[in-house]
């Protein structure tokens, strides 16, 4: 379980004060907010990218830096460095977090299989984000955070995305954070769908 008790965060402006949650695994959680009013700010504060004025989050009852191999956050395909290759990505992942995720079955899955082993500066948009995608659950991490994960990705792609999460959640009792401006596609897999705005983020109603 993700537990978050007094969490108060603010950069050039107020984003959260005092919000209290607990994310539990098994469970789908979608984030929505407009642009720019601090999604990604907060997955940076649970996983100690940036500092946070006041608030306690655990893992398993475990500060992030105890806890660092059940948690994924990837915060954007920007990230990548355009002369490496996915496999190297993968391959990276798969070590860093001691998974033991079939990389091969993982490239398959995701159709990556003509250019996985190509350099990243050669990919498109939603070939990147099916690389993000894929580094996920090869990390085998229990609680993923993803920051707007579906962008780039055609229709094709998001119910593979979609449907992939519902059954990881299930089958392998993970916790999967989205985040989106808007909640029309993940919103439909998601058990619990929360509000940010005003300086709070409150769970709504389906």
């Amino acid at each position: 379980m993700l537990k978050i008790n007094n969490l108060t965060l603010k950069t050039r402006v107020p984003i959260l004060n005092d919000f209290n949650y607990q994310f539990e695994p098994g469970q789908i959680y979608l984030i929505t907010a407009i642009n720019g009013s601090g999604k990604t700010t907060f997955f940076r504060a649970l996983t100690d990218l940036i500092k946070r004025p006041s608030g306690s989050i655990l893992f398993d009852d475990q500060p992030f830096r105890q806890a660092k191999q059940r948690v994924f956050f990837y915060e954007t395909s920007n990230w990548f460095d355009g002369d490496l290759s996915g496999i190297d990505y993968l391959k990276f992942v798969k070590g860093q977090w001691r998974s033991t995720q079939d990389l091969t079955a993982e490239i398959s899955f995701w159709k990556m299989t003509s250019y996985i082993n190509l350099p990243i500066k050669k990919y498109s948009l939603g070939m990147k984000q099916r690389l993000l995608i894929a580094m996920y659950f090869c990390s085998n991490a229990t609680y993923l955070m993803m920051d707007e994960i579906s962008n780039g990705l055609d229709e094709e792609s998001r119910n593979l995305l979609y449907h992939r999460l519902k059954d990881e959640a299930i089958t392998n009792h993970r916790c999967m954070i989205m985040s989106s401006h808007y909640k029309s596609d993940a919103g439909q897999i998601a058990d619990h769908i929360l509000r940010l705005a005003n300086l709070t983020m409150k769970e709504e109603t389906k």
